[in-house]
């Protein structure tokens, strides 16, 4: 079935009826039945027919007669090689989704209706779309919420089982109703059998929770959000907070919630959040002041002149995460899929007797770190400054690598391990959970030099590890900039104080950010703009 979004992209990957032609002889393009797992790559851009039909009958018309449908239809099946009579109802209805062109959409299930044609799943699913997009500009009427309610009970009659894109559209149908849309739910484990529900279908509900009055549903959702790995878009916060708004007697305790979960997930929330915030703050200033501010050096609050928290972990949660460590990343049912149970005894071996070191270098990772393609001469050269940088400082370190780096420039590997401490691995050894080992039997004052971000390893360790692991991360991961061209290197040390929502004293400072972004960086970057804020006790 075709998502909307597929739909969006579908205009440019289309063929005009006169470039056929050309295409006489070229294999045929066969649309997989996995679709959404792989999409057809993107032809030429087509000429701007699709856009003519859309000003010319979607956008200035509520309705449509018969034969302006008939024209539509062929026209869109005879001038593209990618349109036929299976897909063109629900394209159709793409190209009229806007609220206001509820009508128009409307008319054309009247036009097929009329021609004893039935809609397939996918074209009333783009149908129950068209409604949630009036939904989110006006109320809709008793009539129109049960029109959704005919399409989506004739839709899961039909079928004991639907797919992820049809439970998705369903899901954005019911929750433009007033009293049906908790039937959705239960559409969230259907489309568990087959996928991970997306951000959209998880974000619909979450605001349609919270603006019913159903707040620990809206959590429930936001956690099993996260736990899916899927980051909340900034209409969840919005609702929440225009929920919570409306008692001014437990406003505090919620905001106080809200900021403890964004710290705990290490979430950066949207300018929008931020200006909702700020506009609270100005309607209910005897609960919550908020000002928009930034850091100077070092951390320090340019509003309240308070240091930022330091990022630093107490030794009790260090040990929890040593331990966690060994059993949930280095010790794994799939470990020796990426080395042996021979090496792996070796290595440890090896820091139990060599440790512990004040920094643990992943050597290909730096060695990398300008290009992969350089001559092994270079590639040492640049992990013997990184050695030397550390040894200058007094630094005992360990160099991880592979065993193919005996092949480097002898000279310059003879200075790095007679300056270091050196574990040459397997060639096809997974290094990153080495590293992490050797700096965490180290202790808490090692440090690791690398650029690789560890998503995976912290998302082993389960959500309220995670967030410990990327505080000691921070504190400790080094990572090369550049090098010169006189040779010299500058190398990025990690920031001191925290980077994401937390309380000092009994001041909250929560960064923000332009906007909402479903995958955004996780480097260890300060965020330009921070709110302080006071709650009332």
């Amino acid at each position: 079935m075709y998502k909307f979004r597929f739909l969006r992209q579908l205009r440019y990957s289309l063929v005009p009826q006169n470039s056929r032609t050309a295409l006489a002889h070229s294999p045929p393009c066969r649309l997989l039945s996995s679709h959404h797992k792989r999409r057809p790559q993107l032809g030429p851009i087509p000429s701007d027919q699709l856009d003519r039909l859309k000003s010319e009958y979607f956008e200035r018309r509520c309705e449509l007669s018969n034969e302006d449908w008939q024209h539509v239809r062929h026209t869109l099946t005879d001038s593209f090689r990618h349109i036929n009579g299976t897909n063109v109802d629900a394209i159709i209805l793409g190209l009229c989704s806007k609220a206001e062109q509820l009508p128009v959409a409307k008319s054309y299930l009247k036009h097929l209706q009329a021609q004893g044609l039935k809609p397939n799943a996918a074209t009333m699913g783009r149908l129950l779309r068209v409604y949630n997009a009036a939904y989110h500009t006006r109320e809709l009427s008793d009539e129109e919420q049960s029109e959704i309610m005919q399409i989506c009970d004739s839709l899961q009659n039909a079928h004991a089982i639907l797919d992820a894109s049809s439970c998705e559209n369903l899901i954005h149908g019911l929750v433009a109703t007033t009293q049906y849309w908790q039937r959705a739910l239960p559409l969230l484990d259907m489309m568990n059998l087959t996928t991970t529900p997306s951000v959209s279908a998880y974000t619909a509900l979450a605001v349609k929770a919270f603006s019913s009055d159903q707040p620990e549903l809206g959590w429930r959702l936001l956690e099993e959000m996260l736990q899916a790995r899927k980051l909340p878009k900034c209409e969840i916060f919005l609702a929440l907070l225009a929920h919570y708004a409306r008692d001014v007697q437990t406003l505090g305790a919620q905001l106080e919630r809200l900021f403890s979960f964004l710290e705990l997930y290490d979430i950066v929330i949207s300018d929008l959040v931020a200006q909702q915030l700020l506009a609270l703050a100005q309607r209910l200033p005897q609960q919550l002041q908020v000002t928009a501010t930034g850091l100077e050096r070092f951390g320090k609050c340019c509003a309240c002149q308070q240091n930022l928290q330091h990022v630093a972990i107490s030794d009790a949660q260090f040990v929890e995460l040593r331990e966690s460590f060994l059993q949930k990343v280095l010790i794994r049912n799939d470990v020796f899929q990426k080395t042996t149970p021979q090496e792996l005894q070796r290595f440890k071996q090896y820091v139990e007797k060599t440790a512990p070191y004040d920094c643990v270098i992943d050597g290909l990772n730096v060695a990398y770190s300008t290009g992969n393609k350089k001559p092994p001469e270079q590639l040492a050269k640049l992990l013997a400054t990184v050695v030397r940088y550390f040894k200058e400082r007094q630094k005992r370190v360990l160099v991880l690598g592979r065993q193919h780096m005996r092949n480097w420039s002898k000279p310059i590997m003879k200075y790095i391990q007679s300056n270091a401490s050196v574990f040459l691995t397997n060639n096809l050894t997974h290094d990153d959970p080495f590293l992490l080992y050797a700096t965490l039997r180290s202790g808490q004052d090692t440090d690791f030099f690398s650029r690789d971000l560890m998503r995976s390893h912290a998302h082993l360790l389960g959500t309220e590890l995670k967030s410990t692991f990327r505080r000691w991360q921070q504190e400790h991961q080094y990572s090369l900039v550049t090098r010169t061209e006189t040779g010299q290197i500058i190398v990025k040390e990690p920031i001191r104080y925290r980077l994401s929502a937390h309380k000092v004293g009994n001041v909250w400072h929560v960064p923000y950010c332009e906007a909402y972004s479903p995958n955004p960086p996780e480097r260890f970057e300060v965020p330009e703009k921070w709110l302080c804020i006071t709650i009332a006790q």
